[in-house]
């Protein structure tokens, strides 16, 4: 595999070929204009290398994005395909990661394939947008196939989304990505797909990118979060709405438990972002999985959760420090790469949480995106901060919450 530096404002990220031709590359921009950001950051992770086949754009949902779009475009090839969102933060090496506007990751390489399909107008059709999304993955006769879905968080029922998509895909093919995300308004988030010739912004859709590569590609999915407290059993739950825990109100069990009172229900954003820092733990028959309260309803005490938690279940409260998240985003790099059964990665493409963004602070993504490239020394990897990760692989169940979601390219 050769390696390839990249421009010297990029000190410390590497862009890297396999033997059959196939390179994978990230960059970054801390460029104001937005045009000049999108090119800066496109250029880097192409480093002069022939045409990409595919470029995926993550942007801070403030950016001006179609100036930055046509940038991007400026420094793609004829034939490339471009997809991607806004978000709270992109995720691309880098000394500063706090001060880029826009991250790049690139593939080339003719043994690489690509299909985008767009799913428009989604609410109330979210699995059918999910199976629309998909379908690029029957155009592509590689050995193996993954597809990346890029969602708008303000869709109500992202479950379905996923469930459409697999349903689909099928078992043998791994689903990965994640919800657009802004500075934490809930409103602002949009995702983008189209080519060198022009790209469309959207919102209350679905893109889907499917990628074809003769070598393996592998799935990792952590959170470095751990249990706090007893556990609590879901006496009574139906779909993503929990009426109680051990017989209690859930409303009043999860308020007790994390020491806030009912002030903080004044407002639906102001529980909604004080939920987030108390995430749920659940047991389910792939591991231990996250949820987050995402809402209450005052008339029942009951609360409604980012994915289901069966009646029955157990739940517990969890907690995290920067050591285990940070841990969490090696082990979630590390397991990618384990199923890659032997093979180095080309690059790995990365979707965390936000939430855990926030948990971490500058210092410790800093620490995060370090203790990757000690891992991992001159392998790129880029990707975005989401509001909620996707990972389906063999019967998971495909949404996840302040997790690190992660995919090697071998």
């Amino acid at each position: 595999m050769s390696r390839t530096s990249l421009p010297s404002d990029l000190a410390g990220t590497v862009a890297t070929t396999s033997p059959d031709g196939r390179w994978f590359g990230a960059g970054r921009s801390v460029a104001t204009d937005a045009f000049t950001a999108g090119a800066e950051a496109t250029a880097a992770a192409v480093a002069g290398r022939p045409e990409p086949g595919l470029i995926l754009v993550f942007a801070r949902d403030h950016v001006d994005m179609q100036p930055l779009l046509d940038g991007v475009r400026s420094r793609a090839g004829r034939n490339t395909k471009i997809a991607g969102c806004s978000t709270i933060e992109p995720m691309a090496a880098s000394a500063d990661p706090a001060g880029f506007s826009v991250s790049v990751v690139a593939f080339g390489g003719d043994e690489f394939g690509y299909e985008i399909e767009v799913a428009r107008d989604v609410e109330g059709n979210e699995r059918a947008a999910g199976g629309l999304a998909a379908a690029g993955l029957a155009r592509l006769s590689h050995a193996h196939k993954v597809l990346v879905l890029l969602i708008d968080a303000t869709l109500t029922d992202n479950v379905e989304i996923v469930r459409g998509a697999y349903g689909t895909a099928g078992a043998a093919v791994p689903l990965v990505g994640g919800l657009s995300s802004d500075d934490w308004q809930f409103n602002r988030t949009c995702q983008f797909a189209g080519d060198s010739s022009g790209v469309e912004i959207y919102k209350d859709a679905v893109v889907g990118v499917a990628i074809g590569s003769p070598q393996p590609i592998g799935l990792g999915v952590a959170h470095g979060w751990r249990r706090s407290g007893d556990p609590m059993v879901v006496t009574d739950s139906d779909g993503l709405k929990v009426y109680e825990f051990d017989n209690e109100p859930a409303l009043d069990v999860f308020l007790a438990r994390v020491g806030l009172d009912e002030s903080v229900l004044t407002g639906s954003d102001s529980f909604r972002l004080a939920a987030l820092e108390y995430p749920l733990g659940v047991a389910t028959r792939s591991g231990e999985e996250i949820r987050v309260i995402q809402g209450v309803d005052l008339a029942d005490r009951s609360v409604w959760c980012s994915a289901g938690i069966p009646q029955g279940g157990l739940a517990w409260m969890m907690e995290g420090d920067l050591d285990s998240l940070v841990a969490g985003s090696t082990e979630s790099c590390q397991q990618a790469v384990r199923t890659l059964g032997g093979a180095t990665p080309i690059g790995l493409l990365t979707f965390d949480c936000a939430v855990r963004r926030r948990e971490l602070g500058p210092a410790g993504v800093r620490r995060e995106f370090a203790e990757i490239e000690r891992i991992f020394p001159g392998v790129p990897f880029g990707g975005f901060y989401s509001y909620g990760e996707i990972a389906r692989y063999r019967g998971a169940t495909g949404m996840h919450h302040l997790t690190m979601v992660s995919l090697a390219l071998g």
